[in-house]
């Protein structure tokens, strides 16, 4: 299997918290229906259930998911109702390596969405499919499960991250330093 030619954005990286564009409809088509496709297949590579455009550096309102039900594509999608049950969910996120936390959510909810070629969709998840979609919906509001952690939780994190991030810099300046 050939990796995805696609960049993933990881935490603590500003863009994470940007609020998505809407895509035009100029933009639909075969190319935005490849690119998601190409999504889809990072988000499998990479052993997760929903990846948002915003994830690879997109700034279009866009997802891909498949919680083991089939691919699932949304263009612009819009909650149409969430129900008031709710369901708690250990999450992760491709975004945030080795980070989990349980997540409440609505159990139901209804999606007014569009199809990468441009088609109009409205469709009711259930469970699963449901709490993946609602996580990387929140992905397009620069929401993540940080957000939804006490802040010793994140601030462990957040730290964490940084701490390793220190540590392949060092790594790779010492490699730099032998070859040059």
């Amino acid at each position: 299997m050939t990796m995805t030619n696609i960049e993933m954005i990881f935490t603590p990286d500003s863009r994470l918290r940007n609020i998505s564009d809407k895509v035009d409809k100029s933009e639909f088509g075969a190319e935005l229906e490849e690119h998601m496709n190409n999504m889809l297949n990072k988000m499998r590579e990479l052993n997760g259930a929903g990846l948002a455009g915003i994830q690879v550096g997109d700034q279009r309102r866009i997802l891909v998911a498949d919680p083991g039900t089939g691919p699932i594509m949304m263009v612009n999608p819009e909650f149409v109702e969430k129900s008031e049950e709710t369901v708690m969910f250990q999450e992760g996120c491709l975004s945030l390596p080795g980070f989990t936390a349980d997540i409440e959510r609505s159990e139901t909810i209804k999606v007014k969405y569009n199809t990468p070629l441009g088609e109009d969709r409205e469709e009711d998840f259930f469970g699963v499919e449901a709490v993946v979609v609602q996580h990387e919906m929140e992905h397009l509001d620069g929401i993540t499960i940080l957000d939804k952690v006490s802040r010793l939780k994140r601030d462990m994190y957040t730290r964490k991250i940084k701490k390793i991030k220190r540590r392949i810099k060092k790594r790779i300046e010492k490699m730099n330093h032998l070859y040059y």
